[in-house]
C-alpha cells in the first residue's frame, strides 16, 4: 500500500467519538431491564468468585513483585513511609493490573453469552465448537507437546462465535485499546491468512445455510481515535495480501478468493454494538450501557462484596508484615557507612523492598 494511501487509511479509521447527552438518553431508553438484571446476576457470581480467588492466592511479597525502579520512585513521591502504606499501594496496584489483564476473559464468560439481543433469535455468542474439539485433543499430553500443538492451532485466535442469518461471526476479543502488541499483530495476521478458508469451510459444514463469515477484532473499550493502532496494522498487513477493501464499507476487507470472508475491527461502543447485533450493529448502540449498568448492579454492597473486602484487608495486613520482616532481614549493618549517612529510615524501607525483586529465596 503506497505511503499516502496508508496514511489516508489510518486517518479514516481513527475517527473521534463525541459525547451527546440526547443520544445517551435515547440509548438508555432502549435498554432491556430484564436482560440487564440477568447480566448483573451472571457477572456477580462470576467476578466475585474470580476476584476472591485472585486475592487469596497472593500471600507473599514475591506475589506482588513489581518494578523495583518504579517502586522506589513512587514510594518516595507518595511518601509511603510505613509498611502498611506500602503494602496497600502494592496490593491496589496489582489488583488493578490483574483485573486489566483478566477482565477480557471475564467479559467473554459473563457478558457476551447474553447476546445477540435479536427478537426470536435463540443462538448466542459461544465458544466455537471447533476450538473446543481442538483443545479437547490436548488432554493427557505433556506441557511441551501441548505448547507445540497450540502453536499450530487453527482456532486459537477466535474467542466467540454466533450465526445470524446466512453469516457466521467470529470475534477475537481484546481487553482494551492498548493491549495488542507487535507480536500479537503478527500472530493475528498469520492466523487469518492461513486459516480463513478453513474457518469458512468449517462454518458451512456446520450450517449449510452459511454463505460467508465475518472475522472481527474487538476491543472492549476506548475509541477508534485512542487505540495504539495495532488493530489497524492487522488490516493494513492483510490488505494486498489476499484481502482487499470491500466497496462501500469503510475499514472492511474482503478476501479476494471467495469474496465471502470479511475482516474488520470494532472498538468500544462499536464492539458492544456488534456483540448486541452483529448483523445490524447500529440498532444495538445501547449494548455498552447495558454492560456498564449490569456491572454497577453486580458490584453493589452485598455479602460477596463484603467478603471480598475482608480478604483484601487481610492480604494488606499480611503483606505489611512481610515487608516488616524484609526490613528486619536487611539490618543497616549490611549497607556501607556512607549509605547510612545519606539514606533515611523511609529510604532504607524502600530500598530493602526493591532489593527483593532480584531474589527468589532467602528474603
Amino acid at each position: 500500500m503506497p505511503g499516502r494511501s496508508l496514511d489516508e487509511f489510518y486517518m479514516t479509521q481513527r475517527r473521534r467519538t463525541s459525547f451527546d447527552p440526547k443520544e445517551l438518553k435515547e440509548l438508555f431508553r432502549q435498554m432491556d431491564q430484564k436482560r440487564v438484571k440477568a447480566l448483573a446476576s451472571s457477572i456477580a457470581a462470576h467476578i466475585a468468585a474470580n476476584l476472591q480467588r485472585t486475592v487469596e492466592r497472593k500471600s507473599k511479597l514475591s506475589d506482588y513483585r513489581t518494578s523495583p525502579y518504579v517502586l522506589t520512585a513512587i514510594s518516595s513521591v507518595m511518601n509511603l513511609a510505613k509498611p502498611l502504606d506500602l503494602a496497600r499501594f502494592l496490593l491496589d496496584t496489582k489488583l488493578y493490573t490483574g483485573l486489566e489483564t483478566s477482565f477480557g476473559k471475564q467479559i467473554e464468560s459473563a457478558f457476551v453469552q447474553h447476546y445477540p439481543s435479536l427478537d426470536g433469535l435463540s443462538g448466542r455468542w459461544t465458544d466455537p465448537i471447533e476450538k473446543l474439539e481442538e483443545f479437547a485433543g490436548l488432554k493427557g499430553l505433556t506441557r511441551e507437546t501441548k505448547a507445540s500443538k497450540r502453536s499450530h492451532s487453527v482456532w486459537r485466535e477466535i474467542d466467540k462465535e454466533c450465526t445470524v442469518g446466512d453469516r457466521r461471526y467470529l470475534v477475537s476479543i481484546k481487553s482494551g485499546p492498548h493491549c495488542i502488541n507487535d507480536t500479537q499483530v503478527a500472530g493475528m495476521v498469520h492466523a487469518i491468512k492461513e486459516n480463513y478458508l478453513e474457518w469458512l469451510q468449517a462454518s458451512k459444514k456446520a450450517n449449510p445455510k452459511v454463505k460467508g463469515i465475518d472475522v472481527v477484532i474487538g476491543l472492549t473499550y476506548g475509541t477508534p481515535a485512542t487505540t495504539n493502532n495495532k488493530e489497524n496494522q492487522i488490516l493494513v498487513k492483510l490488505r494486498g495480501d489476499g484481502f482487499e477493501p470491500l466497496k462501500g464499507k469503510n475499514g472492511v476487507l474482503v478476501d479476494k478468493r471467495t469474496k465471502s470472508v470479511r475482516v474488520y475491527r470494532a472498538v468500544g461502543i462499536d464492539f458492544w454494538s456488534f456483540i448486541g447485533d452483529p448483523r445490524s450493529p447500529n440498532k444495538a448502540r445501547h449494548t455498552f450501557l447495558e454492560a456498564l449498568l449490569a456491572l454497577s448492579l453486580a458490584m453493589r454492597a452485598g455479602e460477596g462484596r463484603e467478603s471480598l473486602l475482608d480478604s483484601i484487608q487481610a492480604r494488606g495486613i499480611a503483606l505489611a508484615r512481610a515487608i516488616e520482616a524484609i526490613v528486619l532481614s536487611f539490618p543497616q549493618s549490611l549497607f556501607p557507612k556512607w549509605a547510612h549517612r545519606e539514606l533515611s529510615d523511609d529510604e532504607f524501607l524502600w530500598l530493602s523492598t526493591a532489593i527483593t525483586s532480584f531474589y527468589d529465596e532467602g528474603v
